[in-house]
């Protein structure tokens, strides 16, 4: 098996891109969609996403029917799926048998957003791209104490450097999600100079923990009924890479001080008491104190519904994607 190996100007007949390392993950995609759109235009390329409302996979029956098929636009075509992990074993098997036997015309390329060799479903893939000549690239994400050297190596190929304290203080705040570090790191090449050293001093000044920032955006958001910027704050966080579950935490967590703070302030406790009272920042309990004023009990309870709708949904209780689920879930939770 390959690991981050170039593919060679002549294209293959399949390929199989896998792994955990989202940011990877998607430059080889980008390369591939550039290639295709260079060799034939929008029409030489063929992307197949899961049926509307389903989590079981891309459409497994749509690729297997598009390969045979001819085009009156394109010399050559490219088929992708992204996601096949996600396919039944019979999926697998019939896409297996049908990359044996490629019309000369086609290329198939197959994600699998995790790494062949530990489910049956990509390593059975696997196995039939590499029958049929064609390249399994993996892609394995950075281990947490590899971080820092990862980003130093990224950074240093955006054209500048990151001395090894700003990259742990980097892996620290903003985690292992390597599209979150990308991102990150391709905001500070637009600040840096070209070949200049960016210091753990600069991120200090200017590199703030937007996930934590964003998150208590979303949760503000939620109680001061205000969907838009809900609904804003909960796909930046998705943009970022970052997960739904720490994005329900925190909107529970922040329900949960918001109907304390109210309760109290129902009971005729007085204001500055309920702030001491929070487990919070002073400054924060004063403007989450503020926030609840004139916010009903129904209201917020509501609200707490709605994010543990969300919870159940990412568990397996809906075909919602989670993308999907956070926005239908947060905007009914801010009273939209």
């Amino acid at each position: 098996m390959a690991s981050d190996k170039r593919h060679s100007s002549q294209i293959g007949p399949a390929y199989l891109i896998a792994g955990t390392d989202e940011a990877k993950l998607d430059a080889a995609l980008e390369r591939l969609r550039s290639r295709a759109r260079a060799e034939g235009g929008p029409a030489a390329l063929e992307s197949f996403a899961p049926a509307p409302g389903s989590s079981a996979g891309p459409d497994a029956e749509g690729l297997l029917a598009a390969i045979p098929a001819l085009s009156l636009t394109a010399q050559h075509r490219y088929l992708v799926a992204d996601g096949v992990e996600r396919w039944s074993a019979k999926q697998a098997t019939a896409v297996a048998q049908a990359v044996g036997n490629l019309p000369p015309d086609v290329t198939v390329v197959l994600v699998a957003r995790e790494q062949p060799p530990r489910h049956r479903v990509p390593k059975k893939l696997a196995d039939a791209v590499s029958a049929a000549g064609g390249e399994v690239v993996s892609y394995a994400a950075p281990k947490a104490r590899e971080l820092p050297r990862w980003l130093a190596d990224a950074a240093r190929r955006r054209g500048f450097e990151l001395e090894s304290e700003a990259a742990q203080l980097l892996a620290d705040r903003l985690g292992e999600s390597t599209t979150r570090l990308a991102s990150e790191l391709d905001r500070l090449a637009v600040w840096a100079e070209p070949g200049a050293a960016v210091t753990r001093a600069d991120l200090e000044a200017m590199v703030a923990d937007t996930s934590e920032e964003v998150a208590w955006a979303l949760s503000d958001a939620i109680v001061d009924r205000d969907p838009a910027a809900a609904v804003e704050a909960a796909e930046r966080l998705s943009e970022q890479g970052e997960a739904v579950t720490p994005m329900i935490y925190q909107a529970a967590k922040r329900l949960r001080e918001a109907n304390g703070a109210l309760e109290q302030l129902e009971a005729g406790r007085p204001p500055k008491d309920v702030e001491s009272a929070l487990p919070m920042h002073p400054y924060a309990a004063k403007l989450l104190v503020r926030r609840v004023r004139g916010r009903s009990r129904a209201q917020l309870r509501a609200a707490t519904c709605a994010i543990a709708d969300l919870e159940w949904w990412t568990r397996g209780g809906s075909d919602y994607p989670d993308r999907l689920a956070l926005t239908l879930a947060v905007r009914r939770a801010a009273g939209g």
